[in-house]
């Protein structure tokens, strides 16, 4: 009997490691190298240049919200998106460089939009949202609150074939980066 403990605590810890995968990959993060000069400078910019390089190959929507969240937040494919959800995601393009209504003072505000986006990618608006203000608790008219509205709108509008995969980088820029000086 105590075997079968041993093997079943075993199977689950393996389990929650290849889940969770708790260390971080410095391979996956964000180099400005490569990025257009519209591209570089804040972390907003990066997150646009990262959407660029993804619509050049023109995916469809939800693929290309899932590789956005994936190069910008590291959520990786289903199952394992599940879980790095719930974590909240990796910062793989850390800074600053969100329009002061969406800036709460972290590093980490391109993780949470690109986050936000993936997530309606999976499981639609409302239930991003809710999630977003009663587990994650991100009140709406808190920055985060009104940065999940955006990625919540930016992935709805991309969904729906309102908003080109292609227009999507400037979208990014026009609608969430600081205007440099």
């Amino acid at each position: 009997m105590r075997i079968l403990a041993a093997i079943a605590a075993a199977l689950a810890i393996g389990a929650v490691v290849w889940l969770w995968q708790p260390w971080d990959d410095e391979a996956d993060r964000v180099e400005e190298a490569g990025l257009s000069e519209e591209f570089r400078g804040s972390a907003c910019r990066r997150l646009a240049g990262v959407a660029a390089r993804l619509a050049e190959a023109e995916p469809p929507p939800d693929a290309f919200l899932r590789a956005l969240g994936g190069r910008a937040a590291g959520i990786r494919p289903p199952p394992r998106a599940f879980a790095d959800l719930a974590r909240g995601g990796r910062d793989l393009i850390p800074g600053k460089g969100f329009l002061a209504r969406f800036d709460d003072g972290s590093a980490g505000q391109v993780r949470h939009f690109a986050g936000i986006a993936a997530a309606v990618s999976f499981g639609g608006a409302r239930n991003t949202r809710r999630i977003s203000i009663e587990v994650r608790r991100d009140p709406p008219d808190s920055a985060d609150g009104r940065l999940t509205d955006e990625g919540i709108a930016f992935a709805t509008a991309v969904l729906r074939g309102e908003l080109e995969v292609g227009e999507a980088p400037q979208w990014l820029l026009e609608h969430l980066c600081r205007r440099r000086p």
